[in-house]
């Protein structure tokens, strides 16, 4: 059986991290962009809470993603090659150029099969018990194999499902905390990211791993130090923020029964449940840090040169400024766009397949299983992982077990119930 177990990081009681979202409504309503303590307890930070202000920085070509811009970077600090997200025109640029065409919306649609397919195969496994824990069980182990396939990896060269995001999880909980220190799961993933190319590199095929090595082939990726911090990040963000998303809306719907009579009745759809669920429950809560280039104002607040400001993507997209009724989940009409892949030139390259794998394995759960409903009280779930990342822990279910799952025909390489 596919399962994944999620670290805690926060909270010694057992619970896991509070509902954030009262916080983010005092601080909206007092201080919309506001201090706080800096990395290491060093430098100027500023978190912004509102949408107006949010999606503003997030397009503002005076904010920079190069750590080397910050008021605390040291003289001889060099550029991280790997760090694809920390880069500014025109490497990032010439780098979302190259892995774009291939993650279009009409480009990821291809795979609607193979999606289709693992989440079956993954339902298989657990529709005869009448019991599952769906963020173990299905939520996580959907986008490490799709991300897998997409990449162009094998089955037999994967490293496994629990082990590869527990890695990703600690590896980026331990760089929120200290920037630029090695951490024992960082190096076991790169040296895995190392592998999986050395493996490409003898088997090419049609997939985004092997348009990344052609890239260093005719120099649009300039060294190997690039390649291997973009397959590490399409890896890690392919999975650690798909998981929470999907889980999100698999509670939601689940702690209220009228958004799935909706669905049923077609007076909603799966897209606006995914959207809304992106919207409400931001699987990703925060941009990643921008240094201001110059010293500029944003609303009442003048922000020095070589700043940090920081995005509350989750506060933003919970703003009544921007959403009517902001603070409950709803899917009975589209609400206005949302924060949550970003904005600007760093809007998620990912969005497309992540919207994608949204839609397909909520609409194949609740159909495939109709009778579905949580084990214990509504509003129960511990959320853990935190600052940056939030995901329900577990979402226990019942159901009326079926007395034998339909086989189902594998005709990709997808791992089967019982893969580790």
């Amino acid at each position: 059986m596919a399962y994944v177990e999620l670290p805690k990081f926060v909270s010694r009681d057992g619970r896991g991290d509070p509902d954030p979202y009262r916080n983010f409504d005092w601080m909206r309503s007092t201080m919309p962009v506001g201090p706080v303590v800096g990395p290491d307890g060093e430098g100027t930070a500023w978190f912004v809470t509102s949408y107006e202000h949010g999606r503003a920085c997030l397009a503002d070509p005076r904010l920079s993603n190069e750590r080397r811009n910050a008021a605390t970077a040291t003289e001889n600090e060099e550029e991280d090659e790997g760090d694809l997200l920390g880069k500014d025109p025109p490497h990032h640029t010439r780098l979302r150029k190259l892995v774009s065409p291939i993650l279009s919306r009409g480009a990821v649609a291809r795979l609607r099969p193979r999606i289709t397919e693992v989440c079956a195969s993954l339902i298989d496994a657990f529709a005869g018990r009448g019991t599952a824990d769906l963020v173990a069980e299905y939520a996580w182990p959907i986008p490490w194999a799709v991300v897998h396939e997409f990449l162009g990896i094998p089955e037999s060269r994967r490293m496994p499902v629990s082990r590869c995001i527990d890695r990703f999880l600690v590896a980026g909980y331990h760089e929120q905390q200290r920037r630029g220190c090695p951490t024992p799961a960082t190096d076991e993933l790169m040296e895995y990211v190392r592998e999986l190319i050395a493996y490409k590199r003898r088997h090419r095929g049609d997939d985004l791993t092997t348009v990344m090595i052609n890239g260093v082939d005719r120099g649009e990726v300039r060294s190997e130090a690039e390649l291997e911090g973009m397959l590490y990040v399409l890896l890690g963000a392919g999975q650690v923020s798909t998981g929470p998303m999907i889980a999100a809306a698999a509670l939601r719907l689940l702690e209220d029964p009228a958004h799935l009579a909706r669905l049923r009745a077609r007076e909603t759809n799966w897209r606006l449940v995914v959207e809304e669920s992106l919207r409400y429950d931001a699987p990703v809560q925060t941009s990643v840090s921008r240094y201001a280039l110059t010293d500029l104002e944003l609303g009442d607040v003048r922000i020095a040169k070589g700043d940090m400001v920081i995005v509350s993507l989750a506060a933003a997209n919970r703003d009544p400024a921007r959403f009517d009724d902001a603070a409950r989940f709803r899917t009975d009409a589209r609400r206005p766009s949302h924060l949550a892949f970003g904005h600007g030139i760093h809007l998620c390259v990912g969005a497309p397949l992540a919207r994608l794998e949204g839609e397909i394995c909520l609409r194949m759960l609740f159909d495939r299983l109709p009778s579905l409903r949580l084990a214990g009280p509504a509003g129960d779930t511990a959320w853990v992982l935190g600052p940056k990342l939030r995901s329900p822990r577990e979402i226990a279910v019942r159901f009326d077990a079926e007395r034998t799952a339909p086989p189902r025909p594998r005709t990709h390489a997808f791992p089967a119930p019982g893969t580790p």
